[in-house]
């Protein structure tokens, strides 16, 4: 879902702020998983018979990636469109995705509170920060932007690895996992990097179809709406099922790669598929046309 907003603003508003929030989110991600396991709290249906599980969740709780990560997409789009539909549409969707996520008793409500916490906090932090990182970028030659790039995309890990070693030697409470074994039937496995992968490979492959994209005169989406949102949708289609193609080629009996190899490319491929690829195809269609601000 959030992997489809950022390509929907890719390339059905600007490029630029679709890198942006690609960045984002993937930094999101990698430090909502570190924060998880740094304090290491459970679920709800792990703890507890009274509560209704309706699927399974192996990571820790808090804080909550569904609020922290919708907090961080959809005020992102509504801080970047500033339209009243587009506003109220983030207001419901972040709504939406809070309350579900307590409803299917995966989520304390202090679970919630601390991802709507953390994600205000980043968000902030993202748009005082990043203008001074591009600015900088902006000034360095080619070599050294692709060399920040891979600094870049590398930042979730450099989040979640330190809390994933401080957990040596910690040991799950037994009840814990007997209890979430028999709500939902399903295992649990809460010490271990999950998300982080998907969160480098996102950004790597966003930002490196950016800087290829702008190499070649960047792209500025055509002024009409119906065209726009054909483009749009073209890309966050072709974009998952490049994903699911290519996880499906990469996990063959004979090619099958060590986890998480496969994901982690086929996430980068498509991150570069809709960022440089598609919009490129659709400038030499007569879709859009080059950005001034690249030339």
């Amino acid at each position: 879902m959030y992997l489809v907003v950022v390509i929907l603003l890719y390339l059905g508003f600007h490029p630029k702020y679709g890198v942006r929030l690609a960045a984002l989110f993937g930094i999101a991600g990698g430090l909502n998983e570190a924060l998880k396991l740094f304090f290491h709290l459970p679920r709800p249906y792990w703890v507890s018979a009274a509560v209704k599980a309706y699927y399974s969740v192996p990571s820790f709780g808090f804080p909550s990636g569904g609020a922290m990560c919708s907090v961080v997409v959809y005020g992102y789009v509504a801080a970047a469109v500033r339209k009243y539909w587009v506003v109220m549409v983030c207001a419901v969707l972040l709504a939406w995705a809070v309350l579900a996520r307590i409803f299917a008793g995966v989520h304390f409500l202090l679970d919630v509170i601390g991802g709507l916490f953390f994600g205000v906090l980043l968000l902030l932090a993202f748009h005082v920060l990043a203008p001074k990182a591009e600015g900088f970028a902006a000034g360095l030659r080619k070599p050294a932007r692709v060399l920040c790039i891979f600094l870049v995309a590398a930042l979730p890990l450099l989040f979640v690895v330190p809390a994933y070693l401080s957990l040596a030697g910690w040991l799950m409470p037994p009840e814990w996992a007997a209890m979430a074994a028999n709500q939902t039937g399903a295992l649990i496995d809460p010490v271990r990097i999950r998300y982080t992968w998907d969160a480098c490979s996102l950004i790597l492959g966003c930002l490196l179809g950016y800087e290829f994209l702008t190499g070649r005169g960047g792209w500025t989406p055509p002024k009409r709406v119906l065209l726009r949102g054909m483009i749009a949708l073209f890309g966050a289609a072709s974009s998952l099922a490049l994903i699911v193609w290519i996880t499906e080629v990469l996990s063959m009996p004979g090619t099958a790669l060590p986890y998480p190899v496969a994901p982690f490319v086929s996430i980068a491929c498509a991150g570069f598929w809709f960022s440089a690829c598609v919009p490129l195809a659709a400038r030499k269609l007569g879709f859009g046309s080059k950005d001034p601000g690249s030339m």
